[in-house]
């Protein structure tokens, strides 16, 4: 059994989608998995990826779908250009039901439920389809390489553990909590017997570690070797919590039910789920108040509360299977 899995961008999106990838490879079908050349990193030591088709036109997108050769598409982008990828091959083709009507309306008229809801739900509904009669969705899982793994261990070859990472940055300022926020919950963690390291810059003075620039390679294998992460919602929260890394997101215009919600055995997230959230879908947009109501009630204090909840959650499990 042979299939393509097909999901161009984000990055959150595509970690998501390697549930899809776990869940059909742990049924033992060779894989073939699209994208945009800017996400290749992610796969740089995935085991469970054949071939790794980087999108370059429709045309050639195609040819190389049929050169592949695949029993099915699993189609978890679900756009016009997936289609047009698609149509007319002759390859049975699962797309993912996307929900963009109902999310529109959450967001624009405050209709719908509220409800948290994943698309790693969605994406194993898709998997059913092409046959495979799975209990349990199967969890996003990510893979470090070797190379990005040398270099991020230099980063922290001198930082004391236990080591909180946190990512104080967002694609759009609106869904962002706020660096000032950050700085705060990073000194809770440092009177608490953490380190910290910033993904990006840290305040100088501050005894915050920073990583400085990272690639997407170096990146996945850094957050492997936190302890605990912290971060917006946006792709490093949804690559930590897919290492099994404790993870917890920060949400305020966004929104859990929307289904964006980073998957992981130990991944979490705080959010304030007033009136007015959502009022975006991805964090486009400005607030329509002087300040952003969504976060105010989300303390420094609350998400490390949340944050040692998860940590030490994984330091049970791991201490019961050393006595098991």
């Amino acid at each position: 059994m042979k299939a393509v899995i097909i999901r161009f961008s984000s990055l959150g999106d595509i970690v998501l989608a390697t549930a899809a990838l776990e869940a059909l490879w742990k049924n033992n079908v060779k894989i073939a998995f699209v994208t945009k050349s800017d996400y290749k990193d992610l796969f740089a030591a995935d085991p469970r990826v054949s071939r790794l088709i980087l999108f370059e036109t429709i045309a050639k997108l195609r040819a190389q779908i049929k050169e592949f050769s695949p029993d099915w598409i699993v189609d978890l982008h679900a756009n016009l250009r997936g289609f047009l990828s698609t149509i007319g091959l002759g390859i049975p083709t699962a797309r993912v039901k996307k929900h963009n009507l109902k999310r529109r309306f959450l967001v624009w008229f405050g209709i719908g439920s509220k409800a948290p809801h994943s698309v790693v739900d969605d994406i194993s509904d898709v998997v059913k389809k092409i046959g495979y009669n799975i209990s349990t969705p199967f969890l996003p899982k990510l893979y470090p390489s070797e190379r990005g793994r040398k270099s991020a261990d230099k980063i922290v070859a001198d930082i004391p553990r236990p080591l909180a990472i946190i990512h104080p940055g967002a694609r759009y300022p609106l869904k962002n909590w706020g660096y000032e926020n950050f700085v705060k919950l990073a000194k809770i963690f440092m009177q608490n017997g953490f380190s910290v390291l910033f993904i990006g810059k840290a305040p100088e003075g501050s005894g915050i570690h920073s990583s400085g620039e990272l690639t997407l390679e170096e990146l996945v294998a850094l957050l492997a070797l936190g302890d605990i992460f912290v971060g917006n919602d946006s792709g490093p929260a949804h690559i930590a919590a897919a290492l099994s890394v404790p993870t917890i997101t920060v949400f305020g215009p966004t929104h859990p039910a929307l289904g964006f919600v980073p998957m992981g055995k130990y991944a979490s997230y705080v959010y304030s789920d007033i009136k007015c959230s959502p009022c975006s879908l991805h964090g486009e947009g400005r607030c329509k108040f002087e300040v952003r109501k969504c976060f105010e009630s989300i303390t420094p204090d609350l998400v490390f509360e949340r944050a040692v909840d998860v940590y030490n959650k994984k330091k049970y499990d791991e201490e019961s299977a050393k006595t098991s």
